[in-house]
């Protein structure tokens, strides 16, 4: 099971992670079933109460 920290460094070099990323975040939002579809396609072991703060901090880093 991957790590939200083992995510974000593989998206820095991952040009399909990043897509699909982009993809997701086309519309300047993310619902709870892409964000639980992601999490469970890449093994990560989230709960839908910790989306603010991801959602937060992916903005943080340029993301969004």
């Amino acid at each position: 099971m991957a790590t939200v920290e083992q995510l974000v460094k593989q998206y820095e070099t991952d040009k399909a992670l990043q897509a699909e990323v982009a993809e997701i975040l086309a519309d300047g939002k993310v619902s709870m079933m892409e964000f639980m579809s992601f999490a469970k396609k890449h093994d990560v072991a989230i709960s839908l109460d910790e989306l603010p703060k991801y959602l937060e901090q992916a903005k943080k880093l340029g993301f969004m």
